[in-house]
């Protein structure tokens, strides 16, 4: 099934500029208001929205809310011109899978939507390691104060592997469920879910075999991702 994409965009330059960068590998609606892109959504399955975050009608996370709320899931991109650290934060945690600024390359934009349209069909075990709305709401909305816990919460981790692997070698179940413990707690401070469920599902089983297997692939995969 081919892949069907949405841009939701006022400016007809920018509308165009976008359709015909993605056109090649899907096929590309367009809509210029909120109210032609939920008319369209009601027509059609789509596999990525890509959406203006200030349009004549509305603005596009409140939009996006209201079509979780009957049931489109589709992922989506925001597209704004004015994007800063604070406002690619608030647009994440809003729901959007990502937040570009424009302009944008054409190179640019193909590897945002090439990457999210990927991330939408990855395996659970691949699925995203940070959770923004959770980890934002754990310090009240304070994006730099997450930053931090995260850089701390990191530097802690490699240790934290080592006395896991150590635990499971020798099977010293007490200081495996110490360590478990440990980086359970962590975990809910960053907005660290899936990593947390892969704890959980190691604590419910303390020796090796998958459950230790999969908890040590995702702390390997989120030091990597974090140059570390």
């Amino acid at each position: 099934m081919s892949l069907r994409l949405l841009v939701v965009e006022d400016d007809a330059a920018s509308r165009e500029f976008i359709r015909a960068a993605l056109a090649g590998g899907a096929t590309v609606d367009t809509a210029r208001t909120l109210a032609e892109a939920g008319t369209q959504c009601a027509e059609h399955d789509y596999h990525l929205l890509l959406l203006d975050v200030a349009l004549p009608d509305g603005e596009g996370d409140a939009w996006l809310a209201r079509q979780r709320a009957i049931g489109n899931r589709a992922p989506a991109i925001a597209l704004t011109a004015e994007l800063d650290h604070a406002r690619r934060r608030r647009l994440l945690a809003s729901g959007f899978v990502e937040a570009l600024g424009k302009p944008i390359s054409e190179q640019a934009l193909r590897e945002a939507v090439e990457l999210r349209l990927a991330g939408s069909t990855r395996r659970p075990e691949q699925a995203a390691l940070w959770d923004e709305v959770q980890g934002l709401s754990a310090v009240g909305g304070a994006a730099a104060t997450l930053d931090r816990l995260r850089g701390l919460f990191l530097d802690e981790l490699p240790r934290q592997r080592r006395t896991i692997v150590e635990a499971l070698e020798n099977g010293d179940t007490g200081a495996l469920r110490a360590v478990l413990h440990q980086l359970l707690a962590g975990c809910g401070f960053v907005g660290a879910g899936a990593l947390a469920e892969a704890v959980q599902a190691l604590q419910a089983r303390p020796h090796p075999g998958p459950e230790a297997s999969t908890l040590l692939e995702r702390i390997d995969r989120m030091l990597r991702e974090a140059g570390r």
